[in-house]
């Protein structure tokens, strides 16, 4: 253990406790070996509590769905619009209904009736 003189530690401990430099995970041995490294963190944000990450992460989430469904939106406007709701047009080609000869079926001449069998 390193020893330092009164004035030195009496000063970066006050510094330490009057920025609550423990916030941010650091210990009074980790800041009195090297003051000057830990400077950037005097005038730091705290880090998130763990309840504070998740509404965040809620946050972000929420953000991204939001952008998606601008974009989704964006795309979706050269549709046609039934009500509210946009649909895309079918392209749809009718076939002629296949009756007689269309139907590529060869009619008989002599049409014999069926009769159901009997058991």
């Amino acid at each position: 253990m390193k020893m330092y003189s009164v004035a030195y530690l009496e000063h970066h401990a006050d510094v330490f406790a009057a920025h609550l430099l423990h916030k941010h995970g650091l210990t009074l041995d980790q800041y009195l070996a090297n003051p000057e490294i830990y400077a950037r963190l005097l005038h730091a944000d705290f880090p998130l509590l763990p309840a504070q990450t998740r509404v965040q992460q809620r946050l972000l989430r929420a953000e991204l769905l939001q952008a998606q469904a601008e974009e989704l939106a964006l795309q979706l406007d050269g549709f046609l619009r039934n009500n509210v709701r946009p649909f895309q047009a079918l392209r749809h080609i009718r076939h002629p209904k296949r009756r007689g000869i269309a139907s590529c079926f060869r009619r008989s001449l002599n049409p014999q009736p069926t009769q159901p069998q009997t058991t």
